[in-house]
């Protein structure tokens, strides 16, 4: 009889570990796809923020792509767990790889709308000047340019990354107006006669007196640059 209890203690704390060893492998099995859940909410929570961040912005956004269907996806998985609520469940047949297929194409779809609807309010309601370089191209290179261009420059270079990197608070959209109006600012000189423009783009490698005309001169004592050159002879 002694034999026999001791067996059927055995067998009862055989059982309990068991059960004891299901629960961890069940819990382990659960808090997987828990960490995976809570990747696409972190990225899904992202993209709520900064829809929520533009439209007080006045940003006009497209309708988030597939959100209906993967909203019902969710809610049926979220039903069938509370049922029964275990990771199996969950992993039935095809329902976790559906869920997590449609949570991804959501979160890539509304990335690349939200990209989209973002340039476009860019491009229609900010600074829409050229870029120094080009800007640059279109300027007689006058002190008054340089000065100018060189503003031009650093502020630009702030303004443009807010294009592909979009603000992420109030204070972005702050310095974001404050830059683009800054740009809109600068004045260039743009009135300058082409005998001048000729005259300046040719002293960087040394400019001959043939260009050194009489609307030249004029122009460059009008200004107060005309002490700002000498002639020099080319060594031969």
């Amino acid at each position: 009889m002694a034999l026999l209890a001791d067996a059927t203690k055995t067998c009862e704390r055989l059982q309990k570990l068991r059960t004891i060893a299901e629960g961890a492998d069940e819990a382990k099995a659960i808090e997987s796809l828990r960490v995976e859940l809570a990747e696409f909410a972190t990225s899904v929570n992202g993209l709520a923020f900064s829809r929520a961040l533009f439209r007080e912005h006045d940003v006009c956004l497209s309708a988030a792509p597939n959100l209906t269907t993967t909203q019902e996806s969710v809610q049926k998985a979220l039903d069938h767990f509370l049922k029964a609520p275990k990771a199996t469940t969950l992993r039935q047949g095809t329902r976790w790889t559906n869920l997590t297929t449609k949570l991804d194409t959501l979160v890539d779809k509304t990335k690349v709308a939200q990209s989209a609807d973002w340039m476009r309010h860019f491009d229609e309601h900010f600074f829409g000047g050229l870029p120094p370089a080009k800007r640059e191209a279109t300027l007689a290179k006058t002190p008054e340019n340089e000065r100018a261009l060189k503003r031009y420059r650093e502020l630009y270079q702030s303004f443009i990354q807010y294009r592909t990197k979009p603000p992420t608070s109030a204070e972005d959209f702050q310095k974001l107006h404050l830059l683009s109006q800054q740009l809109t600012a600068i004045k260039f000189q743009e009135d300058v006669p082409e005998a001048v423009r000729k005259f300046l783009e040719a002293l960087s490698t040394g400019a001959g007196l043939h260009l050194l005309t009489a609307d030249v001169l004029a122009w460059l004592q009008e200004n107060g640059l005309l002490a700002n050159y000498v002639v020099r002879a080319r060594n031969v």
